[in-house]
Parts: C-alpha cells; structure tokens; sequence
C-alpha cells in the first residue's frame, strides 16, 4: 500500500511543504524510518533528529524548522500521525477478503451483513448475527445466540460464549474470552461430608453486553454476570490479561492496563484510568474521573476525580508522603534509640532528685 503525501496532508489538514507526488509506504519512527516511510516529531527531545532522519517526509508542529525535507505542519504532530498509522493499520488488518472459508463451521440460522469475512477454521453457533464488515479471523468461536456489530476486528482464539452481545468497531484480540462463567460458588458442606461438594457451583446464566469502539487486549477475560449484565460500556479500552468478574459496570472510555483486576458487582464511572496489576474489591463504586496507580486496591467507595494509590488504595498524595516518610526511617531509627537511651538517663536523673528532696 502506497499513499502520495499529499493526500496524507489533506486527511490531516495539515500544510504541506515540498513534493506532494512522493508515495509513502508506511510510518515508522524519527530514527528508524527508510526512504518511502513518512515519520513525525511531537517531543522536543527528538527535534535534533530531523537533520538526520533517513524518512521520505516528516510531521511537525507549526512552528517547527525543518530541514528542507517533505514536511506536513499541523497543530498536533502525535494525532496526525496517530491518524496516518490509521490509514495503513486498517488496510493490513482488514485485507481479508468477504466471505466464508470453507474449513469454518456455521451453525443454524446465523445471520452475516455485507463484506463479512469468516476464515479458517472458525466456529460460528446457532442464531449468532454479525454485523456488515466484521472480521472473524482464524480458530475464533462464538457461541449461539450472540450479536457482533460491524465493522469489527476479532483476532484469532477469541472465544465469544453464548448470548453475548458486542457493538460496532470493536476489536478483540487474540485468546480474548468474553462470557465465561463468573466465579461464583456456595458453601454447602465441610470435607467431612463426601457425598456434598464443599463449594456449590452457582449457574451464571446473565449476559455481557460490549458496547460500541470498545477494545480487549490479548488474553483478557470478561465474565457473565450472574443474573444481569456484565456491561462494558462504549469507548472503553482493555489491555492483555485484565479481569472483569462477573455483573461489573466499566463506564465509558476508561483505560485499564494489564494485569488489573476488577472483582464482581463493582461499578467503574466514566474515563477512570486504571494502571498496570492495580484492582477494586468487589461490591463498591468508583467515581467518574479517577485514576488508580499501578499496584494498588481500591477497598472501598471513593468519589469522582480521585486518585489513588497504595495497598490499600488511599490518595496518592498521602501515600507518596507515606513512602517518603518509611524512606527516612533507616536514618530515624538510630536517632529514635538515642532519644530512648536519653529518656532513661533523663528519668533516673529526675527520680535521683526526687530521693533527695
């Protein structure tokens, strides 16, 4: 795939200076790019490497020297080029050709809209209904009765359980499961009673419902609610390996990085940032706006614009005071035993005295 740089420019509405005919074939950094490869500059750190860049054309801010070279000046040099690795992403993912491979297996009734492609080997159940330009690529299975909208992406081993409803644009990427059973058992018994299980498996028979612009990284798991919903709303964006239990709410366009863990019937607001291996304990709220650090617990109800870190979660300008304060404890604790050492001389002094009155 080529696209001449000024047709580049014009997407981005941009100002284009030098040779519009040049033919891109991709988009790669300031110090990595070849000779048909466009690339940008939005950190002044990097402004040193424009002299050097081996790229065909560059993207920078407006009140940006080049040096000679192709250049498209635009407001925010990150978006556009964000944009352009758009224009070249999209046709490498969505390549595949329409139409149903003939190693998949279609259930019953399944409904497929326009220029939806099936490959090898995917399994697709009774009643499932998938939206106009949706890609289903190699070994995914979706389970009966489930809804996929359009123009969707889901990548390979994705398992897609039954009843599962997911919106348009959404992609999911490989090893995904979304549906499976919530973690859900009651205590029936001791080990002493062999004929009763010591932990009843309750039937999680709720649903998932993915909303639309939504997506789930690698490896990543969304259980199905108990009863209800576990509802994933629009815009919201899930690294690899992130857990969601069973009936959680996850507001509109969060981000929640790997290996974070959301426990069940908690409820996240809207745009709450979630860093890498942090979590919530399971029945409480978190405000709209908040952001959790990496590797922290959120144990309990916390309002909106919060920000949070530490085991437990608590503001995180009282927890950095908290480490800078165990910090200076190795120095502390040698003047906290003379102090001791002082007391106790101080006291026999005192009682001295007082034997002497």
């Amino acid at each position: 795939m080529r696209i001449k740089l000024k047709q580049i420019c014009k997407e981005l509405g941009g100002e284009l200076s030098g040779d519009g005919e040049i033919e891109i074939s991709g988009v790669s950094g300031i110090k990595e790019a070849c000779p048909t490869q466009i690339t940008f500059v939005a950190n002044p750190k990097y402004l040193a490497a424009i002299a050097t860049t081996k790229a065909a054309a560059i993207i920078i801010g407006r009140d940006v020297a080049s040096n000679g070279m192709p250049t498209i000046r635009v407001e925010n040099p990150y978006w556009a080029f964000v944009q352009v690795l758009e224009m070249f992403a999209w046709d490498k993912n969505h390549r595949a050709l329409p139409g149903v491979d003939e190693t998949a297996i279609i259930g019953k009734n399944v409904k497929l809209g326009e220029r939806v492609a099936i490959q090898a080997f995917a399994v697709i159940g009774d009643n499932v209904e998938i939206g106009e330009g949706t890609v289903i690529q190699p070994f995914v299975y979706i389970g009966e009765g489930s809804k996929i909208g359009a123009d969707g992406l889901i990548y390979p081993h994705v398992n897609i359980r039954e009843e599962v409803t997911i919106g348009d644009r959404v992609i999911i990427h490989c090893g995904a499961v979304i549906g499976s059973d919530g973690f859900g058992f009651a205590p029936v018994g001791t080990r002493r009673e062999k004929s009763t299980p010591l932990h009843h498996k309750i039937p999680q028979i709720g649903t998932v419902i993915i909303e639309d612009d939504v997506e789930i990284g690698a490896n990543t798991t969304i259980d199905r609610a108990t009863l209800a919903v576990t509802h994933i709303k629009r815009g919201t964006k899930l690294d690899n390996l992130v857990q969601i239990a069973h009936n959680v709410v996850i507001g509109e366009d969060c981000c929640i990085a790997a290996q974070a863990g959301i426990a069940g019937s908690t409820i996240i607001g809207n745009r709450v940032n979630i860093a890498g291996h942090a979590g919530a304990a399971g029945h409480l709220t978190l405000g709209d706006d908040s952001v959790v650090y990496a590797k922290s617990a959120v144990t309990k109800d916390m309002p909106p614009g919060s920000h949070l870190s530490g085991f437990p979660a608590r503001p995180h300008q009282q927890e950095l005071r908290i480490h800078a304060a165990t910090r200076k404890l190795p120095e502390l604790l040698p003047e906290f035993t003379k102090l001791q050492k002082r007391v106790v001389e101080l006291e026999a002094k005192i009682r001295a005295l007082e034997g002497k009155d």
